[in-house]
């Protein structure tokens, strides 16, 4: 009742200030809880994601570490040295009177003194029931192999495995060794061993044990080998998932805590942080928010106890003024002078307009610029491309300038996009300075920015000259954290109007320039012409033509003989690959296989050539048993797939091949482009039995060192030096060579594009083993092949 007089002892201005009051303080209120909820889930989200890569990168750090162990056991336990002294008779008495004792324990020793982080490198031998390791160590009586603690788990390996953590017999030290059995024909003989420090696992942690950042690192069998706080037992339980950050309490506080698995070895490490981490910056967000609504409510508050005593008398204006609002005009004026309520009330109005005027200015700023640079963001390009194309007339000329940044990848992936995005900045700075104020400068997004310029046709060689001021500018250093970064810019340009008269086709061309630049070796300004337009639409009309070709099998094999001069027959052939398109014809392999190598279609159109020539090869071998094998031409990317030799395989137990009658063929630029992966994939290959031809021998780089470390079988010589040799006594003399050298390292010699009886003669003189060239025989369709071989006659 008391509450109802006081309401009623009010007067308007009172109630109002009231029930405004109640409302801005429940609105603060609401908005407080939002924010409050919001920011608590961001700061949250935050240490998820830090502690998330953080714990990515310090398992990586240690996979890195098992893994090069493991390569090292895997290496080793694959040496005949090895392979051979387990297989020989020893006893632990005399082992280092036998005749490949020394080379095994020189090997071990070598390993471990030249392994950072490795304790014993030793062999455990089954059935004279001892181990030996380097500078000549061997067990003695009382070790029993059956007995040490890591026998039952690489027992139940197949391959490969890390022991759990157990104490050496003879270093009585803690370890983990990587253990790779050794068997023969079914039959386990020992096993290959190697023992890690684990004073290495702190020293690698401890870097990243910084901002109360914490790890525990776990064997798969829970056994803890890193865990300084010992907190391990008090979390083990919790049923923590994998790659999911979790908030845990302990007796000794709460934390934010995440499990990942350190790939193929079973460990798991633990990363954790104190929960403060994310309270601490919470509650000054709280002080700060709280402080800042309190403020604000007062102030309006206030601004309302004002302005309410001119509500009434200009409450006409007011809803006028709304309804101008409601339309989109935030920022007019009432010009009320009045001083009651009212007149309050249509101030607040009006201050009101202003704040979602500047938001919507902001929101405007962020649909029209880049938030990082500033600049002008893609659409905002577009409109004033267009824009000048309505406003010029045909006596100016405008320059569209695409810039991209060469490699920037690589700087991001290096340093962190923190560092790109601060190269980004200063890169925007130093070219906006470089143009005149009639210019347009934006970014289209990542590391590719746009430069419009524009002048009479006359002036075009000062728009030239402000692009290559732009290029040249990049030829000084960035500066970043006080260390020089030099990063080199590729730009295409197209013109108007000579190049397009719309701003979408302007905008293709420059991209399409600025693909040819990159394409030409980056770093330079390439102008747009038409022969770019003409390839580039080429190329796409030969990539879908390629994509239909797959889809509708317009491929098909050719096989050219290849004559042995030594047996006066065709022992081999060389699978060649034919596109015949429907409308277009036959077209070169030269034409399309760059384009399908690009495309990433020379996968798929490469494991077609390969099922089809092994599928054909059983065909034509049965009917002509003295037709030994078949050459396939393979690229670097077939072979950098993980499974390539698995498919190869398949495909030869499919179509019940034997591995002798297939030749993978190869050139120099595959092993540059491959490296140790490529060589590595084909001694696998050569171990199936399949043989390795070198292909286009000498237009390489480095062909001799090749020649020592491929696991080739044969050499070919390309036809450019067999054409060439003819009438060139030196062109002669390096074929001599090559040959000569070839045949002492043990290679078969084949000479492509023989085409006449000279080069023939010349080629039977210097002992060439095999010849192929249309002088024998152009490639052949399957039909012509039967019948070529049914009539096979010496030259």
């Amino acid at each position: 009742m008391s509450k109802l007089r006081l309401w009623g002892k009010l007067g308007f201005r009172g109630k109002v200030l009231l029930a405004m009051s109640a409302v801005v303080i429940s609105i603060l209120f609401v908005i407080a809880g939002i924010s409050y909820t919001y920011q608590k889930n961001l700061f949250e989200k935050q240490m998820e994601e830090e502690l998330g890569l953080e714990n990515e990168v310090v398992a990586q750090e240690i996979y890195t570490l098992l893994n090069s162990k493991r390569g090292i056991a895997e290496q080793l336990g694959e040496l005949e040295d090895v392979r051979e002294f387990l297989e020989s008779p020893v006893e632990r008495k005399s082992v280092k009177s036998s005749a490949s004792y020394d080379k095994v324990n020189q090997l071990m020793t070598r390993v471990q003194e030249s392994t950072e982080g490795l304790g014993l490198v030793w062999i455990a031998l089954l059935e004279p029931n001892f181990l030996i390791a380097d500078h000549g160590y061997v067990t003695d009586e009382a070790y029993d192999i059956q007995k040490r603690p890591w026998t039952a788990k690489a027992g139940a390996a197949k391959d490969l495995s890390f022991s759990d953590l157990y104490i050496d017999y003879s270093t009585k030290k803690y370890t983990v060794s990587v253990i790779k059995p050794i068997e023969k024909d079914g039959k386990r003989l020992g096993y290959f061993g190697l023992d890690m420090h684990l004073d290495t696992i702190p020293e690698l942690i401890a870097p990243y044990e910084i901002n109360n950042h914490k790890h525990v690192l776990l064997t798969e069998q829970g056994q803890i080998l890193y865990d300084v706080d010992n907190i391990w037992s008090e979390i083990k339980d919790l049923n923590l998932s994998d790659d999911v950050t979790t908030l845990v309490s302990t007796s000794k506080g709460n934390f934010y805590a995440e499990v990942r698995e350190i790939k193929g070895t079973g460990w798991q490490l633990v990363s954790y942080v104190p929960d403060y981490m994310v309270t601490d910056s919470l509650h000054d967000f709280v002080y700060t928010i709280g402080l800042s609504w309190i403020l604000a409510a007062l102030l309006l508050l206030i601004i309302l106890s004002i302005l309410l005593r001119y509500m009434l008398k200009d409450l006409p204006t007011i809803v006028k003024h709304v309804r101008q609002m409601e339309q989109g005009n935030l920022v007019s004026e009432m010009n009320i002078d009045s001083k009651d309520e009212i007149g309050e009330i249509a101030q607040s109005i009006e201050q009101m307009g202003k704040l979602l005027n500047i938001q919507v200015e902001e929101m405007d700023f962020q649909a029209k610029f880049d938030p990082l640079t500033s600049l002008p963001n893609r659409s905002s390009v577009q409109f004033q491309l267009v824009k000048w194309i309505e406003e010029m007339n045909q006596d100016h000329i405008i320059a569209v300038a695409f810039l991209d940044l060469d490699h920037f990848k690589q700087i991001n992936d290096s340093k962190g996009y923190s560092y790109g995005d601060a190269l980004l900045i200063q890169v925007a700075e130093r070219i906006q300075h470089l143009l005149p104020e009639d210019s347009y400068f934006g970014r289209f997004g990542g590391d590719e920015f746009i430069v419009l310029l524009h002048s009479k046709k006359e002036n075009f060689p000062l728009l030239r000259t402000t692009l290559t001021n732009v290029h040249h500018a990049f030829s000084k250093a960035f500066y970043l954290n006080k260390q020089a970064v030099f990063v080199t810019p590729s730009m295409g340009v197209s013109l108007f109007p000579t190049d397009a008269d719309s701003s979408e086709q302007l905008l293709v061309n420059a991209d399409t320039a600025l693909y040819k630049a990159k394409e030409a070796g980056r770093n330079r300004i390439l102008y747009f012409n038409y022969e770019m337009k003409e390839e580039f639409e080429k190329q796409h009309m030969f990539e879908q033509g390629l994509r239909e070709a797959i889809k509708f099998n317009h491929f098909t094999l050719v096989y050219q003989p290849q004559f042995n001069l030594k047996t006066n027959r065709t022992e081999s052939l060389e699978a060649l690959l034919r596109w015949r398109h429907p409308e277009w014809g036959m077209i070169s392999p030269v034409e399309f296989i760059p384009i399908a190598e690009k495309s990433g279609l020379i996968q798929v159109i490469g494991d077609w050539v390969i099922e089809t020539a092994v599928r054909e090869i059983k065909e034509i071998q049965h009917q002509f048993p003295h037709v030994s094998s078949v050459a396939i031409n393979v690229s670097a990317l077939q072979l950098r797939e993980i499974d390539f030799i698995h498919r190869l395989k398949t495909l030869l137990k499919k179509y019940q091949v034997n591995p002798s009658l297939i030749e993978i063929e190869i050139t120099e630029s595959l092993f540059i482009d491959g490296g140790d992966d490529v060589l590595q994939t084909l001694h696998n290959i050569k171990k199936m039995g399949i043989s390795i031809a070198l292909d286009d021998f000498g237009t390489g780089y480095s062909s001799l060192n090749y020649l020592r470390i491929l696991p080739i079988n044969r050499v070919k010589i390309d036809q450019t030096f067999v054409q060439q040799m003819e009438n060139d006594k030196r062109v002669q003399a390096i074929v001599k060579s090559v040959i000569d050298l070839s045949h002492n390292l043990g290679f078969n010699i084949v000479a492509e594009g023989v085409e006449t009886v000279k080069q023939l003669e010349l080629l039977t003189a210097m002992e060439t083993d095999i010849i192929q060239g249309f002088y024998y025989s152009k490639p052949l369709n399957k039909g012509q092949l039967h019948q070529f071989l049914n009539n096979d006659t010496t030259l």
